[in-house]
């Protein structure tokens, strides 16, 4: 017999009574003013947590309510060869009464979590990326260009001549492109952007006058435009969007609500967020190395503005190798830096008075002209000719 209280379900007053598994399959609840019977296939049992009460359910919403969880697993076991009861209805106790089980299952379910965050999300958003329409990019970036004009940008400073050379210049860069975007190169004073350079998804890249005035030829222009039209052929917007989806809806699910929890474990979709932001200008990277390579373009250029610009935001910009928590990979890692890229060459010191004026030496030979060239005078590189550029593959 198991001891325990009766819910008839019409009423919140218990009884107390008993309960009794028979041999012949059938419930019994004893000590009540009527009997009550039920076979056991028709009931529903639930699990053994720990010590909460074990709970009895009948088809009419009665329900037995018990604590004596040994005589309920006893009476199971006996009556399961009989009545043909499914066996591991006590997996769960199992599992939850052994530490080293319980802590397995928390260890399997960080790591899986952590590989399904760090592979999984992405590549389900880089899947998702593929299958969705350019429209999709189009209607991400709509607007984005109005408010920047309306809150970070002023209309260009450059000739109206030297902005035509460039647009054409990124023309001819993207015309052999085919990938559904609209593609258009956009010359705005950066204030206090300063020099840079950025892409909406739907294909607009937007220059700066300062990057512009920092660069020594075309060619290290060609290298930033090619890093942002790789951003846009690798759709990173989107994938940045499904990307944060995924992993705000992975940490919520794991730690609950996010805003409530430790600023540690909240800072870690965040973190991974960077991480993937990291991956999408390494990518850009990569594509624009290769078209460098595919159009002829010395590499070294791409290297020159890459280190120019870090130098230009300070003398340690370029320098950390630890990026955990930046968007953007060390310029270290991007760029083969050995010297400030804009470093000018040396005046000859003035001689002492009364000394005999001397010719200054002649500047050392430079592995690249634009090295030599007078920052004040930005040299104004021809478009090149045809054949056309190669296609991007």
């Amino acid at each position: 017999m198991i001891q325990g209280r009766y819910f008839d379900g019409r009423s919140s007053a218990p009884v107390e009574a008993t309960l009794e598994i028979g041999a012949d399959g059938m419930v019994r609840v004893h000590g009540l003013p009527e009997p009550v019977a039920a076979p056991l296939l028709d009931l529903e049992i639930s699990d053994r947590i720990g010590n909460i009460a074990r709970r009895i359910s009948f088809a009419d919403g009665a329900v037995f309510e018990t604590h004596d969880n040994d005589a309920v697993d006893a009476a199971l076991d006996a009556a399961r060869d009989v009545v043909g009861l499914r066996h591991g209805s006590g997996l769960v106790h199992w599992l939850e009464s052994r530490w080293h089980v319980a802590l397995a299952s928390v260890a399997g379910v960080v790591v899986i979590s952590a590989a399904f965050l760090i592979w999984g999300v992405p590549a389900i958003a880089n899947w998702a990326a593929g299958v969705m329409p350019a429209s999709m990019d189009q209607a991400i970036g709509s607007g984005t260009l109005d408010v920047l004009d309306r809150v970070a940008f002023e209309p260009s400073n450059l000739p109206k001549a030297r902005q035509r050379e460039l647009e054409t210049l990124f023309t001819r860069m993207t015309a052999p492109l085919d990938d559904g975007h609209d593609y258009e190169l956009e010359v705005r004073d950066g204030g206090s952007l300063g020099a840079n350079a950025f892409a909406l998804p739907s294909g607009i890249v937007v220059m700066t006058d300062q990057l512009v005035a920092l660069s020594k030829s075309d060619d290290e222009l060609r290298a930033v435009l090619a890093h942002e039209i790789g951003h846009v052929r690798g759709r990173h917007a989107l994938r940045h969007l499904l990307q944060a989806a995924g992993i705000t809806a992975i940490a919520t699910a794991l730690l609950g609500d996010v805003s409530s929890i430790s600023g540690i474990l909240s800072a870690a979709p965040a973190l991974l967020d960077a991480k993937n932001s990291r991956d999408f200008e390494t990518e850009a990277d990569n594509f624009a190395r290769q078209w460098l390579q595919e159009n002829h373009v010395a590499e070294s250029s791409f290297d020159a503005i890459l280190c120019r610009l870090s130098h230009a935001e300070g003398s340690e910009a370029g320098k950390k190798d630890f990026d955990f928590f930046s968007t953007h990979p060390a310029t270290g890692k991007r760029a083969s830096c050995k010297a400030p890229a804009d470093a000018a060459v040396a005046e000859p010191a003035e001689a002492p008075a009364g000394a005999e004026p001397s010719e200054s030496p002649a500047p050392e030979e430079s592995a690249d002209p634009a090295e030599l060239t007078d920052p004040g005078e930005p040299t104004q590189q021809q478009l090149p000719a045809e054949p056309e550029p190669v296609p991007i593959s």
